[in-house]
């Protein structure tokens, strides 16, 4: 028999027995699905989850170092000179220094005309904490932008001798002028080490100075760039030649890194319910080859008629091989198609979108056909196994 022939003659044979070939593909259509949406739902979240960490909207991914200070020493680790060499770098699109995770950054400025160096807190909200003489920062100053501000004892007693002299005084920060309105503790903190001499509205600080000292640098490069080894390069020249470098260390925590760590666990977490879900692959294999030694014994005459008319034994086999095949390549295709109609309803309701990629069609494409090939072929040498003989008799 041709291999035409034999697929017809194997598609014929499936046919012929409709509701048990649906009934036995149930199986292999709810585990192939199954797979399917466990896959896509993984994926999908995975690739949500680097681009949100690891580039912004326009494919531009983003770093920050950080200066740590070697002692309790209030120093601004990045100035004009450092930003100058790193913008010089090709692969860097954007620089720009910021205040911590606490609003918390080093500044330069002057009280009654000496310089100071202040570690400048930046409110969004009233702040009454720590104060001494005065009073705090109100809700009004926060929302109408009023220049004001809270300085510690130490600088008002450098500025102005005593804290009643301070006060409604003026103090320079960064080129604004700011009226002082209250005394706070030398020993105000913010979060648990955090220490402040200075507090400003954020937005008017912002406002007024376009490139400020700090001790966060946040850096922008283009598209493509391997932001791990630039940002590793970067790092190592200021720890050589920055500005600050004698006076502490400038750190950068590798990102890159964390998220292969991420991506295994979602992967990980992902093949073991695939994993799983296979059972029922496995199940489903199992009526395969129940049905097909069905198959095999009810058609007893018809393998016999074949032998007589000249069909060897691996034409038998592969018929019936063909079969088993057909059977859970169908299903896998129905399947796959249900796994990726449940993924994307359930996406739906999700913040990301389910991945389709080409591996999961080959999946399963390619585990349908195992599972056939692997359950059909005992009951395939069966069939081709039998004597011509003994079905005459």
């Amino acid at each position: 028999m041709q291999v035409r022939e034999l697929i017809v003659s194997s598609f014929r044979s499936l046919i012929s027995n409709k509701r048990r070939s649906i009934l036995t593909m149930i199986g292999i259509i709810i585990g192939i699905a199954s797979v399917i949406t466990i896959l896509s739902l993984g994926d999908g979240a995975r690739i949500e989850m680097l681009k949100n960490l690891q580039a912004d909207s326009s494919g531009q991914q983003s770093t920050e170092i950080t200066f740590s200070p070697s002692n309790d020493a209030k120093v601004s680790g990045f100035n004009n000179d450092d930003l100058a060499r790193i913008r010089a770098n090709a692969k860097v699109s954007k620089v720009t220094v910021q205040s911590d995770d606490h609003g918390i950054l080093s500044s330069k400025g002057t009280i009654n005309g000496k310089s100071l160096k202040a570690s400048v807190y930046l409110a969004t909200t009233a702040n009454d904490s720590e104060i001494i003489t005065g009073h705090g920062l109100k809700a009004t100053d926060i929302s109408m932008d009023n220049p004001v501000a809270l300085v510690s004892q130490s600088i008002a007693k450098k500025g102005y001798r005593t804290n009643r002299n301070a006060l409604n005084s003026g103090i320079e920060i960064n080129g604004t002028m700011y009226t002082i309105v209250g005394i706070i503790n030398n020993n105000a903190v913010k979060g648990e080490f955090y220490n402040y001499d200075v507090v400003v509205p954020r937005h008017v600080f912002e406002n007024s100075n376009a490139t400020v000292n700090a001790n966060t640098l946040k850096l922008t490069f283009v598209s493509g760039t391997n932001i791990s080894k630039a940002t590793t390069d970067i790092k190592d020249q200021l720890n050589k030649i920055g500005s600050q470098h004698a006076s502490g260390s400038y750190e950068f925590f590798d990102t890159a890194a964390m998220l292969k760590g991420i991506t295994a666990v979602i992967k990980g977490i992902t093949y073991f319910i695939v994993a799983v879900a296979s059972i029922s692959l496995f199940i489903a294999g199992i009526g395969v080859m129940n049905m097909m030694y069905i198959a095999v014994s009810e058609r007893t005459q018809e393998i016999g008629i074949r032998m007589a008319v000249g069909a060897s034994q691996k034409q038998i086999l592969w018929q019936f091989l063909i079969e088993a095949v057909m059977l859970t390549l169908s299903g896998g295709m129905i399947g796959y198609l249900a796994g990726l109609g449940i993924a994307m309803g359930i996406s739906a309701f999700l913040p990301f979108k389910a991945s389709v990629s080409l591996s999961t069609f080959l999946l399963a494409f390619g585990t349908s056909t195992v599972v056939g090939l692997v359950f059909g072929i005992l009951p395939a040498k069966t069939a081709s196994n039998k004597n011509l003989i003994d079905i005459l008799r």
